[in-house]
């Protein structure tokens, strides 16, 4: 799924404007009156989207699908919109990860106005894309006649509504799709992998120093789908992700 957000400013007849505005009489301090502020949201098919607005007179929150735009009438002063879709945000600001599921899907945006004085204004939605489909493909010896699967471990446990990762225990068991989400990482993080038979770990390494070694960047606003290759033979693991490879002897532990 990808998100295009283009920066066509939304037109409204002014009448709609008038009437938007006219619940403070002029005779009124302006300045307790609410700003209408038009939050638009563009190709975005019927994707659900939650949208959240802060300001001092407390939360907003809209439901949105598609192509919009979403009336909000928040207190002037210094605001917060947020945005979220493919997840869920706790009351507690945090897209939650639960130990052993990998990352939902989660489209983020979050940004800060000042409207102070403002009776209107707008804002365009942007969704960021904050994990990485990571796809397996994975090969081992025919003699060995066991099964084997991989298990992925890391220190982030969620996000923030701008996508901070959170820190906390992941971990995810790949059997059979042999693909994970991963949630956005701070770079330089120990992102692991455990190759596992049932009666022992057949091998751990850094997956994530190994992706960044391929040239993986976390830092990006949106982030980026990899393959990884693993061939498994008795003495040692081959990675493979895009042009890059290593070899990894199976006697080293990490």
């Amino acid at each position: 799924m990808f998100f295009e957000l283009c920066s066509r400013q939304a037109l409204f007849p002014a009448f709609f404007l008038i009437l938007a505005t006219a619940s403070c009489s002029v005779k009124e301090d302006r300045e307790s009156c609410p700003c209408a502020l038009y939050i638009t949201l563009e190709h975005l098919q019927l994707t659900p989207v939650k949208i959240v607005v802060d300001s001092e007179n407390g939360e907003e929150e809209f439901q949105a699908y598609g192509d919009t735009v979403v009336l909000a009438r928040p207190h002037k002063g210094i605001i917060k919109v947020k945005a979220v879709a493919g997840a869920t945000v706790n009351p507690h600001g945090k897209v939650e990860i639960p130990y052993g599921f990998d990352s939902p899907p989660a489209f983020l945006f979050s940004t800060e106005m000042d409207i102070t004085g403002k009776e209107i204004d707008s804002v365009k939605v942007q969704l960021h894309k904050h994990f990485c489909n990571l796809s397996i493909a994975f090969s081992g010896p025919p003699g060995w006649g066991e099964p084997y699967w991989t298990e992925v471990r890391g220190p982030v446990d969620g996000l923030l509504w701008d996508g901070t990762p959170t820190e906390g225990q992941f971990s995810c068991r790949l059997d059979d799709g042999m693909s994970v989400r991963l949630p956005r990482q701070y770079p330089n993080q120990t992102l692991l992998m455990d190759i596992t038979m049932p009666d022992r770990v057949v091998r751990s390494f850094n997956l994530g120093y190994y992706l960044e070694l391929a040239g993986y960047d976390w830092t990006g606003a949106d982030l980026e789908d990899r393959t990884l290759e693993i061939d498994l033979s008795v003495t040692a693991l081959t990675l493979r992700i895009d042009h890059w490879s290593t070899v990894i002897p199976l006697e080293i532990i990490v």
